[in-house]
């Protein structure tokens, strides 16, 4: 599996936030400078709010428990990586139309 398709389910949770104007996570995610720890609890503390708020949504998500270790591992190894998944989820709900949940 590919670094893209593992990252997939967390583009996916991403950006249903943005669809549905939920955009805190993603700003979090966007302002990851360096590995100081500041920076990675901030990108810890996105993906969970991400995560917190989809839950309700009651969607299975795929492979996302392996996708938010692999992301983790990512952003600690490259912190500019949580402001790549950050446009990417909003590139994704921009392009994806009037839809306002999850396919």
């Amino acid at each position: 599996m590919s670094k893209k398709e593992i990252n997939d389910p967390v583009v996916k949770v991403l950006s249903i936030l943005a669809k549905n104007k939920i955009y805190g996570p993603l700003d979090m995610l966007s302002r990851v400078e360096d590995r100081d720890e500041f920076y990675m609890k901030m990108a810890r503390e996105a993906l969970y709010s991400a995560l917190r708020y989809v839950s309700t949504e009651k969607k299975n998500f795929e492979g996302l428990e392996e996708a938010i270790e692999s992301v983790l591992r990512l952003i600690e190894a490259r912190p500019y990586f949580a402001k790549e998944l950050a446009l990417k989820a909003l590139a994704q709900a921009m392009s994806s139309g009037k839809e306002t949940s999850g396919s």
